[in-house]
């Protein structure tokens, strides 16, 4: 059978891309290589300002609501709580399910246990080979994760990422984050709730030896050790990272190294590109990746302004500390709420930070 669009990777991106292009009308396909739903290793948090762009019903799926925070830096730790809440969190494999099953509602086609190895042009054919047979359609979008078998069809190499570490063992922090910097070189610790028990993690960028840094931070918050697992997460930080696609190919999510730089945080820009590709295929089939790389121009510019408070912050660790009990952790609670953006966050905070040395 032939497809309108295929979409590879049924993760909050795909299924969000498939959700969109069912409800415009199209023939839409979407492959998952596992069944779901399936274990997914993630903190699962979700920032506020994603409730407009999930289906109806996305709320019952939430552990725990975050309307606090706290930053740690060598013993010292500053919380703050916001008036509402700034983030969610779930269990992925639940969230991926939900939305999978949500773009199966809207009239997508949704095949499980398919495994993608590539995709190539014949004639005006898309064809996506798989290990149970050639699929053909006019659109395919990447959605497969940091390991993308679209995007290396492209030619396309991840080179920016963070390592990651986590487990999950007992404790309750019910409404609140713990965010700790000066662990790692590059990157943070943290604590996140999860139901009842908590996901203890490390992301850094840089080479240090996770599986110790984690134990010793679990020890230094006090939680029972537990067995730990790793996974990669791809970021941007200009838009020269991020891989838009090519021809009717389009990349979402964490194919399209569609990431934060600050914190890692993907499943937003994953449901929002995925959404944004699905408009792009929509209202220019002629030329969706001209629309798609228009559409995501802002996004991938406050990301850019992401980059700089990534790089400034994690190498100036004290400094940052500083300014977060100066006002900018609460404007990142406001930000997660998408009351501010990583651009006006930047020049708010430059003056300061430079302020900061003396």
């Amino acid at each position: 059978m032939r497809w309108d669009v295929i979409v590879v990777g049924a993760g909050p991106g795909g299924s969000s891309a498939a959700y969109h292009l069912a409800k415009a009308g199209l023939k839409v396909l979407l492959l998952e290589k596992h069944k779901l739903p399936r274990p997914k290793l993630c903190a699962g948090c979700l920032s506020g300002r994603i409730e407009s762009l999930l289906p109806e019903g996305w709320n019952k799926l939430v552990l725990n609501t975050i309307s606090g925070g706290t930053l740690g830096y060598r013993g010292e730790e500053y919380t703050v709580f916001s008036d509402g809440p700034v983030a969610y969190i779930v269990d992925r494999s639940e969230f991926d399910s939900f939305l999978a099953c949500s773009s199966e509602q809207a009239g997508a086609t949704l095949v499980q246990g398919v495994e993608v190895l590539g995709v190539h042009q014949e004639g005006k054919d898309l064809v996506v080979k798989t290990t149970k047979g050639d699929f053909m359609a006019d659109f395919v979008v990447g959605a497969d994760g940091f390991y993308s078998k679209v995007a290396r069809s492209l030619g396309f190499r991840k080179e920016k990422f963070f390592r990651s570490v986590e487990f999950f063992t007992e404790g309750d922090l019910k409404n609140r984050v713990i965010i700790d910097i000066g662990i790692v070189q590059r990157g943070y610790a943290w604590v996140f709730p999860k139901g009842d028990a908590v996901s203890v993690g490390v992301a850094s960028t840089g080479r240090e030896n996770l599986l110790k840094v984690v134990e010793s931070y679990s020890k230094l918050r006090g939680y029972k050790f537990n067995l730990v697992k790793g996974w990669h997460i791809p970021y941007t930080e200009s838009p020269k990272d991020v891989f838009f696609g090519r021809g009717k190919v389009l990349l979402v999510g964490d194919a399209a190294n569609l990431v934060d730089p600050l914190l890692g945080e993907g499943i937003y820009y994953a449901v929002l590109s995925g959404r944004l590709a699905s408009h792009a295929i929509v209202s220019n089939p002629s030329d969706p990746i001209k629309a798609y790389i228009s559409l995501l121009k802002d996004t991938v510019k406050d990301l850019m302004y992401a980059g700089f408070i990534a790089k400034l912050g994690y190498r100036y660790q004290g400094v940052a500390f500083k300014l977060a009990k100066q006002g900018s952790l609460e404007r990142y609670l406001d930000f997660l709420k998408g009351k501010h953006s990583y651009k006006g966050m930047f020049w708010k905070g430059l003056l300061p930070f430079i302020k900061g040395f003396f």
